[in-house]
């Protein structure tokens, strides 16, 4: 499943096919036009690699100079196709490319921005927590809400800045009828250097004649040697053995990531016979110069074209699979969901996905002497199923609406969990299943940004070159 040929290619073509006609890169020296040579390095890089990979390459206005930009992220927007929502400009390279690999200083838990309405004061509930992480370790649950951080209360001008923190001393708050009240339970961490593996959680439940497998798999991401994919084959491995007859998948919380993992979940997911035969899973569509560059050289069942189910040891051969998805399901979540459709039944319980269709690469200064540290991370391509459904705006379409009540949140593999519990009800029946404490009314929050997500919301092509 490794792409790193697509990256070299990528270097490769943009050399060849710039030589003859980009304009000389401005060199060192003094300037009097207030912009710096470095700037004008930046701001053509930029738009020389936009106008050759950018999918939407045919919209980028052609009178801006980079020469005349002062900002090259105000420069990089201007760039852009009204209809994307994706693309953006990295100035932390290497710290994008730790992100990438799932490895970075953090507290180990998830937050989900919240603010009630009307109001400037802000919440964070807790999605889910890192086993062995800061945040375990200090007694962080799952559901747990923070009022404030370091004995600062979060509101709207404060609250990325406070999390951000690498010393966090939090405070917990309580949900009450008329808001949320301030308790006295304070917990304590410092963020450290994790290894961020995203399978998270999982559990075997069974319940009459039914084994099910249960996964929370909260970020696509091979790891830099694939040892989160060792990971996921060994849960794969697991169900195996003990005979699972249902699979539930939870990606709620889940953004995206890569393709290797995308790729490597679907087939272990698939019918054997799917893999075996290297069914479809998706074809690409890149701009008209890299698609008329990948037939001329590699024809039409190039793999820069067509990706194909890879072969997968730890498969378990089902024909019924079940996602747990919410709004904030993205891109290789609905890669791989939408992968599947042709060949099984995909059956998704929550709320309708996020939305996306396309794929980026991450493309840094490739000069032997990077003189920047800027990323490029562009969407180059959009895909398809191999029954040719993309396109999919509003998201992919629940079968099952339940909402996700993340402010009364319980322990993963709990039946108070409505969600969870649905798709359990849709394979065992009603009559099978446990009764539940009483029912509790969903309180509705505003959810307010979370950037670390919104740059995770991507399809990435492994640019390891």
């Amino acid at each position: 499943m490794k792409k790193s040929f697509l990256f070299i290619l990528t270097v490769y073509v943009f050399l060849i096919l710039l030589s003859g006609c980009e304009k000389d890169l401005p060199g060192p020296g003094g300037n009097d036009d207030g912009i710096s040579e470095e700037i004008k390095y930046i701001n053509n890089w930029i738009w020389d690699v936009m106008n050759q990979v950018y999918f939407w390459s045919i919209y980028i206005p052609q009178n801006l100079n980079p020469d005349e930009e002062l900002d090259p992220e105000n420069f990089f927007k201007k760039l852009l196709y009204t209809k994307d929502r994706f693309s953006w400009l990295d100035d932390d390279y290497e710290g994008l490319m730790n992100q990438y690999y799932g490895v970075g200083k953090s507290m180990g838990y998830s937050p989900a921005f919240g603010r009630f309405s009307n109001t400037d004061g802000v919440f964070i509930i807790v999605e889910y927590i890192f086993p062995g992480s800061p945040a375990d370790l200090a007694g962080l649950k799952r559901g747990d809400i923070i009022v404030s951080i370091n004995g600062i209360d979060l509101d709207i001008n404060n609250y990325y800045t406070l999390y951000s923190s690498e010393i966090q001393t939090v405070t917990l708050g309580e949900l009450m009828d008329d808001g949320i009240a301030k308790t006295d339970i304070k917990l304590s961490m410092t963020a450290e250097v994790l290894a961020l593996d995203p399978a998270i959680y999982y559990e075997i439940k069974e319940i009459e004649n039914h084994k099910i497998g249960y996964l929370v798999y909260v970020e696509f991401t091979a790891g830099k040697s694939n040892e989160y994919l060792s990971t996921l084959g060994n849960i794969f491995d697991t169900f195996s053995v003990s005979g699972i007859t249902d699979l539930i998948v939870d990606l709620r919380y889940n953004p995206g990531g890569d393709l290797d993992a995308a790729g490597f979940l679907a087939s272990a997911i698939a019918p054997a016979r799917v893999v075996l035969n290297h069914e479809v899973l998706v074809r690409f569509e890149y701009n008209s110069l890299y698609r008329n560059y990948f037939l001329q050289h590699e024809g039409p069942n190039s793999e820069n074209l067509v990706l194909k189910f890879p072969d997968n040891p730890q498969n378990i051969n089902f024909n019924r699979i079940y996602f747990l998805t919410t709004k904030g399901t993205a891109s290789a979540c609905e890669f791989t969901i939408s992968g599947l459709y042709p060949y099984m039944e995909v059956i998704l319980v929550g709320q309708n996905t996020y939305g996306k269709y396309t794929g980026a690469w991450i493309i840094p200064d490739t000069d032997d002497s990077p003189r920047h540290n800027y990323a490029l991370v562009p969407v180059v391509m959009k895909y398809a199923n191999a029954d040719g459904y993309t396109d999919f705006d509003e998201g992919l379409s629940v079968d099952i609406q339940v909402e996700d009540d993340l402010i009364h949140a319980v322990p993963f593999g709990d039946f108070n969990d409505q969600v969870f519990y649905k798709a359990v009800e849709a394979i065992v029946g009603q009559e099978h299943m446990p009764t539940l404490k009483k029912a509790i009314q969903p309180v509705s929050f505003e959810q307010l940004e979370n950037k670390r997500k919104e740059s995770r919301r991507n399809l990435f092509i492994d640019p390891v070159h």
